[in-house]
């Protein structure tokens, strides 16, 4: 016989020769058969404690359907007898028919003329006894039967709902409809019932891939499930558990939301209302303060050159242009010259995390060119760039031009001269020095290139250097600079003046990696000078994974050095007729090279 609980879940299957159904029920419980729903709960209440899902999977399982089983059997026997839901009265083993109480047994016995009188009581009264269990065990069988057919009738009904069911996303009415059917005693007979947990866990993931939350939410609702109980769950029911939890995630996480926003909803209309009020203040104050910003900034240009250049006068401050980041730009004029006219910008920034205007302007630059014309020099403005790509640092000089290496001698002491004699220039502390005949000026601005910092960057205080210290320092940078970039631009008469100076500075590298060259006159073969060629490792980007970031190098040579290196393998080389570079014929393919101050090592093997 097929035993079904008072949800509608299919017990496993038992013969009466095994185990009489009645007696099974009330003995897993533990206790005497009843239709009191508090004596069946508490009864099973104190099982669990000794029974737990995840040690005794089995018997929790059988425990459970017993406990379904029983108070389905307390409604229907309820049901059938009209009760107001008190327990009514169950024979047992020690209990006689209904109402056959022991003091009746007694009087039965008394009004007996002899024992034969008192052994027919006692056999009428077990023949009640097995009427009232025979007619209680028909009850049991006869509500199991009901149930079994009922139940039938509702999965059957179910399972069409459910082969007919699309995601109802923002579908209101089919919402509506589920809503009902799952709360309805129709389907909560049945939820248990192992073709509706098998449909439902295996197809629901598939069935509400959109709307996946709302509909979940009602068959977590319909199913009664709690948190943390997944483990109470077996089969197909735990498996149903596990794709309505995050449905139920999602409902208590919007119920939090919910709560919050109710919270914060009177704090938000009292802030609404300040900000109400906030915004027509704001709109009062904003051009007062713009206004006042401005003029504090004009007054502060005013202290500001007061201050940088305190032997001159400057005009009152003209506004003359807004730039894209809000600064000012201003024009006045000194009264030393009239005739310069001085470009300032005032920003309000920050200071050292402090609010305060800066001010860029351009009267020293001015100054500058303006004195280096008068002595004959060609003088400007420079902006030197270094740090890295993400966080450049950016760097103006004042920077003075010699046209040619043969004249640098009279060019410094022409700029000696100068800072000595015009104290305004007293503001400027540092100068670059370079001459505009060379292929890469920037070498000497800048200080060679990344990794290989050869020549030295150009930049003089030229208000405590010696003329003559200054011409040296010229000349050494370039003569390092034409060895290094331009080598192919070297006179022989060049390798005979500086050769046995630049072999000292070039053994300096000796121990890097590199190779010695020899340099002979092209007419008689005399060895004019020996130099070591250095390859240097130079940074081509980062290599970033995950979290780490790793600098990546590749082998460099400076152009210059390249032109030695290829001389000594018996590349074709050919010097452009202006000096801008060479060219290297390599079977029928030319390479050229000058454009750039480094190559890379690596493509200097498809040269020979």
């Amino acid at each position: 016989m097929t035993v079904w609980r008072s949800d509608g879940n299919e017990c496993e299957e038992r013969t009466e020769e095994k185990e009489d159904l009645w007696m099974n029920i009330w003995e897993i419980l533990g206790i005497e058969p009843t239709t009191d729903k508090r004596r069946i709960k508490k009864a099973y209440a104190e099982k669990t404690k000794e029974i737990h899902p995840e040690e005794k999977p089995e018997e929790f399982k059988r425990l459970h359907e017993a406990y379904q089983a029983a108070l389905g059997y307390a409604d229907y026997i309820s049901k059938a007898n009209g009760s107001d839901g008190r327990e009514i009265p169950l024979p047992n083993a020690e209990q006689g028919a209904v109402g056959n109480t022991d003091e009746d047994a007694a009087r039965h016995v008394d009004e007996g003329a002899d024992g034969g009188m008192a052994g027919r009581a006692g056999e009428k009264a077990e023949e009640e006894d097995a009427q009232e269990e025979d007619t209680e065990q028909g009850n049991l069988r006869a509500y199991f039967e009901e149930r079994q057919e009922k139940n039938r009738r509702q999965v059957d009904v179910f399972l069409k709902y459910w082969k007919e069911f699309r995601s109802p996303y923002h579908n209101q009415e089919s919402m509506d409809w589920w809503k009902e059917y799952l709360s309805s005693e129709e389907f909560q007979d049945i939820r248990y019932h192992s073709q509706v947990l098998e449909a439902l866990a295996d197809e629901i993931d598939d069935k509400c891939l959109l709307g996946i939350n709302e509909i979940k939410w009602l068959f977590w609702e319909a199913y009664g499930f709690q948190e943390g109980e997944e483990t109470v769950y077996q089969g197909d029911q735990q498996r149903l558990y596990r794709s309505l939890y995050p449905a139920y995630e999602k409902h208590q996480k919007n119920i939090q939301y919910e709560q919050k926003w109710a919270r914060n909803d009177k704090f938000i209309r009292i802030f609404i209302g300040i900000a109400a009020v906030a915004v027509a203040i704001i709109c009062v104050l904003i051009p007062v303060t713009i206004h006042r910003q401005r003029e504090n900034g004009r007054l502060f240009l005013i202290d500001y050159m007061a201050d940088q250049y305190p032997e001159t006068a400057f005009s009152e401050p003209e506004r003359i242009d807004k730039e894209d980041d809000g600064s000012i730009v201003y024009t006045l004029h000194s009264s030393a010259h009239p005739d310069l006219e001085v470009t300032a910008k005032v920003e309000y920034g920050y200071v050292e995390g402090k609010r305060a205007y800066l001010v860029k302007e351009d009267y020293s630059q001015l100054l500058f060119e303006y004195y280096a014309a008068q002595y004959g020099l060609e003088g400007g403005l420079v902006t030197y760039t270094e740090g890295t790509y993400v966080n450049p640092e950016i760097t103006e000089y004042a920077a003075l031009f010699y046209s040619d290496i043969g004249e640098v001698d009279a060019f410094c002491e022409r700029a000696e001269k100068m800072f000595r004699e015009q104290e305004e220039l007293q503001t400027i502390s540092e100068v670059a020095v370079c001459t505009e005949d060379v292929l890469f000026p920037e070498i000497l601005l800048q200080g060679g290139v990344p990794e290989f910092p050869f020549a030295d960057r150009q930049v003089y205080d030229l208000r405590t250097v010696e003329a003559e210290e200054l011409s040296e320092a010229l000349r050494e940078a370039y003569m390092t600079y034409m060895f290094q970039y331009e080598s192919w631009n070297i006179t022989t008469e060049q390798y005979r003046e500086w050769g046995a100076a630049y072999e000292k500075i070039s053994g300096e590298w000796e121990d890097d990696d590199g190779e010695w060259h020899e340099v002979h006159d092209p007419d008689t073969g005399e060895m004019l000078c020996k130099l070591f060629i250095p390859i240097y490792d130079g940074l081509s980007g980062y290599y970033s994974f995950e979290n780490i970031s790793m600098p990546m190098y590749v082998r460099m040579i400076t152009v210059g050095n390249a032109y030695y290196f290829l001389q000594d393998r018996g590349a074709d080389l050919t010097v452009g007729e202006d000096g801008s570079g060479f060219s290297v014929t390599f079977y029928g393919n030319i390479t050229s090279f000058g454009d750039e101050p480094s190559v890379k090592f690596y493509d200097l093997r498809d040269c020979y």
